[in-house]
């Protein structure tokens, strides 16, 4: 009698734990892990704070990825140049790093049909030398703009401008990369009139930190979905993660962390690429 009173509650235990196992990911042998990519100082999208990857991507990645029973994600931070070097050559399956989307990104890799987030392109010019508001890029004309990356967005913004607007042209530097914290400091003594750039890379922090009482900003003049990037043979998982990101959407779960990354809902602005 005692071995039958035994083996009974071996088996509802068995019978208890097997549904909980279920409620959570999939056993190890059926989830598939994704090596993703983020850069390790793109703050507020990744960065790192004592030890920690935190960041809008980053907790948009690891929502995604609790919503996805079958995919586990391994997100390791590397600069932004390792990101894509890491992605060609099969390294990491998924990269994020607020990217657009444009052709000749979508000959080289898979992206996402459904956007992640928004990037808003502000102007922040020095309160006495741009009078009035930033509406558009006209605004600029005739101003002496901060430097911009040659191989950035920010360069094919103002380039396609300037061939659509013969009248209105915008002087265009570039840089191989200035620190953030230089070019405002560069507005704020009037060293440049204006710097454009996605509002996504901790401009109000930086102006706010470094007491930059002399620069204004903008309006977002341009709203561009962000996407994350995948290799051209991981469409499957990219499709389960557009779906998980429609349901962030709809929970406002994305609201929410762009609230608490950006200081405001970026999802409330329209794209507006053009």
């Amino acid at each position: 009698m005692k071995k039958w009173v035994k083996v009974t509650t071996l088996a509802a235990t068995l019978l208890l734990v097997l549904p909980l196992a279920a409620c959570g990911k999939s056993s190890s042998s059926n989830v598939k892990t994704y090596n993703v990519a983020v850069s390790n100082n793109s703050k507020p999208l990744s960065y790192k704070q004592n030890g920690k990857l935190k960041g809008y991507e980053v907790d948009a990645l690891r929502d995604v990825d609790k919503k996805l029973p079958n995919v586990k994600f391994k997100i390791t931070a590397v600069s932004q140049t390792a990101e894509l070097v890491g992605l060609d050559s099969g390294k990491y399956d998924i990269a994020a790093n607020g990217f657009y989307s444009n052709p000749e990104r979508a000959k080289k890799y898979h992206i996402g049909k459904v956007n992640d987030g928004l990037s808003l392109v502000r102007v922040y010019s020095n309160k006495k030398s741009v009078t009035g508001d930033v509406k558009n890029l006209d605004d600029l004309s005739g101003k002496t703009l901060a430097p911009v990356n040659a191989n950035g967005g920010m360069y094919n913004l103002l380039k396609t401008w300037n061939k659509s607007n013969k009248d209105k042209q915008v002087k265009i530097t570039t840089t191989d990369g200035l620190p953030m914290q230089q070019l405002l400091q560069g507005v704020n003594s009037g060293k440049y009139d204006a710097l454009i750039d996605p509002s996504n890379l901790g401009e109000a922090s930086i102006i706010k930190d470094l007491k930059l009482t002399n620069v204004k900003t903008s309006a977002p003049v341009r709203a561009y979905p962000t996407y994350f990037l995948y290799t051209k043979k991981n469409t499957k998982v990219a499709g389960q993660v557009d779906k998980a990101l429609k349901e962030l959407k709809k929970d406002r779960t994305l609201k929410k962390l762009s609230e608490k990354y950006f200081g405001e809902n970026v999802f409330q602005y329209k794209a507006k690429t053009e």
